[in-house]
């Protein structure tokens, strides 16, 4: 059950979608969402050599607190024609990077909604955002690509499937949302038959599972050949026409993900469609 939804304003177009996605969930949930803003101005600190002046000026912070108003009041506008219940919120954070204090608005809620990337966008935190969300606040991410509508109640779901943490964790975030009679394709991704892996039939054990929980659950493996296994995630989504799709976010280290790519940058850079995480 959802009761609660967060939103981390970015003050550009991705709001849109994040804020329809969060309206849609409510209405559906009779949830109240909390959608935030945050205005940024760091201020000078002293050290051993004396008062470091990295702050604003008076202009400049005002510029700040603007955008974040702005941004809010985009957010309660658009809530208050929803007729959801909901509270907007704008932060004043001297010390805190916005990131770190959407994490810590995060940690009350039971899913975070935020707006996928926009394209030429300057000035864009879609990425340290999505990143605190998803690995400091300990709460599962709704990622709403921008010009993307989410489905509520979703049909058809696609669950990239890893016998991993993060996958068995976004599973399970999403399982009170879907509908008893979701179809779920089970999607595995150049499997290995290892006793610590997939084991002899890869995706059964997690199709029986979810034929448990009432869904109609079928396993789809694919090899992805010259395609990266984000690639093939995203293809097979298009292929079945999915509403949803559900996966562990940085499943490696972020660190190796940024250096050498990896499935969620992917994902994240290329979808089409409302994408669940959980880390």
């Amino acid at each position: 059950m959802i009761r609660d939804l967060f939103v981390f304003l970015q003050g550009n177009a991705a709001d849109h979608a994040a804020l329809e996605a969060a309206a849609a969930l409510a209405r559906v949930h009779d949830a109240h969402v909390a959608a935030l803003a945050v205005a940024h101005a760091p201020v000078p600190f002293a050290s051993e050599w004396g008062v470091t002046a990295i702050g604003l000026d008076q202009a400049g912070y005002e510029a700040l607190r603007a955008a974040a108003e702005r941004a809010a009041g985009v957010a309660r506008e658009h809530l208050s024609a929803a007729g959801i219940a909901h509270e907007v919120r704008v932060v004043d954070s001297p010390l805190a990077w916005p990131e770190e204090v959407a994490a810590l608005h995060a940690r009350y809620a039971d899913l975070c909604v935020f707006g996928g990337p926009v394209e030429n966008e300057p000035g864009s935190r879609f990425g340290t955002g999505f990143d605190a969300l998803l690995m400091h606040s300990g709460r599962p991410v709704l990622m709403v690509p921008h010009g993307v509508k989410l489905m509520v109640p979703p049909r058809r779901v696609v669950l990239a499937w890893q016998p991993r943490r993060e996958a068995s964790r976004a599973l399970h975030d999403a399982l009170p949302w879907l509908p008893r009679d979701a179809r779920v394709d089970v999607l595995v991704v150049n499997p290995e038959a290892t006793a610590l892996g997939h084991g002899e039939a890869p995706g059964a054990d997690i199709a029986r599972h979810l034929a448990r929980h009432g869904c109609h659950a079928k396993v789809e493996i694919v090899e992805k050949g010259t395609r990266s296994t984000g690639e093939a995630i995203l293809e097979h989504c298009r292929g079945a026409v999915a509403d949803l799709l559900v996966m562990g976010g940085f499943s490696h280290s972020r660190w190796r993900e940024q250096v050498f790519g990896g499935v969620t940058r992917t994902v994240l850079n290329g979808a089409r469609l409302p994408v669940l995480l959980s880390h």
